[in-house]
């Protein structure tokens, strides 16, 4: 029985023009078969360009949720199922990370990316390729098709620990009946994708693609995992060789840190696809916001991070908030702690901070908007019926879709992109960059009792966020630097989850809010404490996610083994 390969191909519409053949004679334009997919170097690459677009590859997540929302850094004002996760009331039969009816399934969604991978690579040694340049060509389609089972592979690790490992396709008649596979095992079995991939990616690739770079990236990020508490038990070998992987990917000398003069240069970092740290980049059409059912969207989603009201980008839906527990975090401009006064403020409270403070976020009279729409974002609430509230307050023209912390995300919004239509751009998407290297690289030095090696790596991305060396304890620099630098870029969550600290995450208090009243004579009071949610940990057993029921009745063997999973 013939498989039948289906592609979105602009050039099939050029080769229906140019044939003389009856229509009834020509295949489908809509479809190759194998033989066909896997006779044609051109083909078996446009097969692989498919798996660059499947859900769980764009952005940081899949329908509109981020994993920032997990932790304390943001609060879903939709919901969308966040609850599942923040309240940890998920189960084999409720399984999802978010919707719980339509809920993402990330067992089911990454399992069927590797299915395809795997169709692809059992086939890309066959495909004909004459000359040195085919060759080449060919291996690089391999490499790539590595690494992105590798990628799929890491975020079920990532997620679920004990996973089962697919190298195959399997027949329409086989019976499933595999082992769920020790974490080391898992990690290991990640490594070699990728070791093997290394060998064969170039250190320069089209802009999205995989290249050696971002091989090593996962490769180090994926032996930091390991090498935590939460996938196994740490030893200096599992450190060392965490450590080493992420020190090759700095000694490639290919990626900087590009230097900054103030909060607006920061800011700049991330909507510029020539920032010189990004070590694995993918770009996304804006205009496509449509992460349901837009194959070009960024689940980024521009329009549900922003505030709403008119102006640019202002027709938000207010979704992603930071929380003021992520603020209170926030160094003061010469590297000092913040401290929170008690009682409500009538002074800005968030003057003199650090320069990431006003680049990752939007507070209350901060201008955003472009050009002739550009005004201050207004989430003030009257004190009483003769002061008009802000237009993006939660009684304001737009209150559905206020935030409900009142903070919303500045990072990665280019303030020159015009929503409606005049201004045409990518938004890149991090995946991998450099400081993320440098970071993890600091984090092994501190594990293996190098602090001093450590210190210089934590200090290089303190001096780029103008910020003076740090003082004081090693690891809460480091953590603090950790939280700060890769803010809402979907890491924080998972590093509380592998260093097994989300019991205190969740218990040791609500998230909140800042709440602002505007007063007749101007003046404003600013209310820090403000309890927006109260989440939950319900033990240990609630690190990783369940195995979704209907995998589980598939295999008798895997139901057992589940009894003690995932440890």
């Amino acid at each position: 029985m013939k498989k039948i390969f289906k592609y979105m191909l602009v050039a099939l519409a050029a080769l229906s023009l140019s044939s003389c053949v009856s229509l009834l004679d020509q295949e489908p334009l809509d479809s190759f078969t194998d033989e066909a997919v896997w006779g044609d170097l051109s083909l078996a690459e446009t097969y692989l360009n498919a798996q660059y677009s499947c859900n769980g590859l764009r952005g940081e997540n899949s329908k509109n949720v981020r994993y920032a929302c997990f932790i304390d850094e943001l609060f879903h004002k939709h919901g969308y199922g966040t609850a599942n996760t923040t309240h940890t009331e998920y189960t084999p039969s409720q399984p999802y990370i978010w919707y719980y009816e339509e809920g993402w399934r990330p067992w089911n969604t990454f399992y069927g990316n590797i299915s395809r991978v795997n169709l692809f690579l059992e086939n890309i040694d066959k495909v004909p390729a004459e000359g040195d340049a085919n060759v080449e060509w060919r291996n690089r389609l391999k490499g790539e098709g590595l690494f992105l089972r590798a990628w799929n592979y890491h975020m079920l690790y990532a997620i679920y620990g004990r996973i089962v490992l697919v190298d195959h396709v399997y027949d329409l008649d086989a019976t499933f009946d595999e082992d769920l596979s020790d974490m080391d095992a898992v990690a290991a079995f990640i490594q070699k994708d990728l070791d093997q991939a290394i060998g064969l990616l170039p250190l320069v690739n089209e802009a999205g693609r995989a290249t050696r770079g971002a091989a090593m990236a996962l490769k180090a990020r994926v032996l930091l995992y390991k090498a935590s508490p939460l996938f196994g038990t740490p030893s200096t070998a599992k450190w060392q060789a965490a450590s080493d992987a992420a020190k090759a990917v700095i000694d490639l000398g290919l990626y900087d840190l590009a230097p900054v003069g103030g909060w607006e240069d920061y800011a700049a970092l991330f909507y510029d696809n020539e920032n010189p740290e990004g070590i694995w980049v993918k770009h996304y059409d804006p205009n496509h916001p449509d992460a349901w059912s837009d194959p070009e969207s960024t689940t980024m989603g521009v329009v549900h991070t922003v505030p709403p009201g008119p102006g640019n980008l202002f027709e938000g839906w207010g979704t992603f908030d930071v929380t003021q527990n992520l603020i209170d975090k926030i160094q003061m401009a010469d590297g000092t702690p913040y401290v929170k006064p008690s009682g409500t403020l009538t002074d800005n409270p968030w003057e003199g901070r650090e320069i990431r403070l006003k680049a990752n976020i939007l507070c209350d009279g901060d201008l955003w908007g472009y050009a002739d729409d550009q005004r201050e974002v207004e989430v003030f609430v009257g004190s009483d019926d003769s002061v008009v509230p802000g237009k993006d307050s939660s009684y304001g023209e737009y209150w559905w879709n206020a935030s409900n912390t009142g903070y919303s995300m500045r990072k990665g919004m280019d303030p020159d992109y015009d929503m409606y239509g005049t201004t045409q751009m990518d938004w890149p998407w991090f995946y991998f960059r450099l400081s993320e290297m440098y970071l993890d690289y600091a984090e092994c030095q501190i594990e293996l009792g190098n602090n001093t090696e450590a210190a210089k790596y934590i200090n290089k991305i303190r001096n780029r966020a103008l910020l003076p060396d740090f003082t004081g304890d090693i690891r809460a620099a480091y953590r603090y630097e950790r939280q700060m630098e890769l803010m809402f870029e979907g890491q924080w969550w998972f590093d509380k989850r592998r260093w097994k600290e989300m019991d205190h995450e969740y218990n040791d208090g609500p998230i909140i809010g800042c709440a602002v009243t505007k007063y007749p004579d101007g003046h404003k009071e600013y209310d820090l404490n403000n309890v927006i949610d109260q989440r939950v940990w319900n033990g240990d057993q609630c690190y990783f996610y369940p195995i979704p029921l209907d995998e589980l009745n598939k295999s008798a063997k895997l139901k057992e083994q589940y009894k003690t999973y995932p440890f």
